[in-house]
């Protein structure tokens, strides 16, 4: 997936404006990123299908919790939101080692379709996952090294470019483990005069592929802040409006 999809959202990225300021991968910080799709080649209208809030509390005893506020809008599967908060460990894949989380899924205007809303919760233990799923429970042998697509917005923020040696391991989908992943720098890329209105900025991507997944490239910058994650014709854009890091818990508004 070279950085050629990524000029798929050249009018989206128009006059983008990088956040500027110190930046601390490893500290307390604030994202917010809007989704978009391609359809037939174009943004559709309204452009905006998506909205994630993400914030990173580091822990005094290492790693971090994730407080994530995901929606996204269908005009067919309406509208599917997740409020989680996910216990991390301090490693280079952010591995998650306990969360909750509620789903709802709220249909649009169609007789035939209903809301539905699911609670979730999960912990590690001794090489097992333990998953509760409203009133199921079950049990799933963890491998090594596993992470989730919310813990990965954090965890290549931190990762070495280039040089880094791959990584690999199983991503925890809400279907199925997927195994076999591969998580690799990629490339640099400067995005000055690669179409009018180009921000002057230079990115670096990290590209995640295997079995069971669409590929896609994690766009950092110099000072490692996720600003993009292509993912097919998808595409997360990073709010730049404030500064993303924090000194209290209040978050920026």
């Amino acid at each position: 997936m070279p950085v050629e999809y990524l000029d798929l959202f050249r009018d989206l990225l128009r006059d983008y404006h990088p956040p500027i300021g110190a930046f601390d991968p490893s500290g307390h910080w604030l994202h917010r990123y809007r989704l978009y799709t391609v359809v037939n080649g174009d943004i559709p209208v309204p452009p905006v299908r998506g909205t994630l809030r993400i914030e990173r509390v580091p822990q005094a005893a290492g790693g971090a919790t994730l407080n994530i506020n995901y929606e996204k809008t269908s005009r067919y599967a309406g509208v599917h939101t997740l409020l989680a908060t996910v216990v991390c460990a301090g490693d280079e894949l952010s591995t998650p080692v306990k969360w909750t989380a509620t789903y709802t899924a709220a249909a649009p205007a169609h007789p035939l379709k209903m809301s539905r809303e699911q609670n979730e919760s999960a912990v590690a233990s001794d090489g097992t996952l333990n998953i509760k799923q409203g009133k199921v429970q079950k049990k799933l042998a963890l491998p090594s090294a596993y992470t989730s697509n919310w813990a990965l917005f954090d965890a290549v923020q931190r990762l070495a470019r280039p040089g880094g040696a791959p990584i690999r391991f199983t991503l925890l989908d809400d279907d199925a483990p997927k195994p076999d992943q591969v998580l690799v720098f990629y490339e640099t890329v400067d995005l000055k005069d690669r179409w009018p209105g180009a921000p002057t900025l230079r990115v670096h991507g990290f590209l995640q592929i295997g079995d069971g997944t669409t590929p896609q490239v994690y766009w950092v910058d110099d000072r490692g802040e996720l600003l993009f994650l292509v993912s097919g014709l998808n595409v997360f854009i990073l709010d730049a409006a404030a500064p993303a890091a924090l000194v209290s818990i209040s978050g920026r508004s």
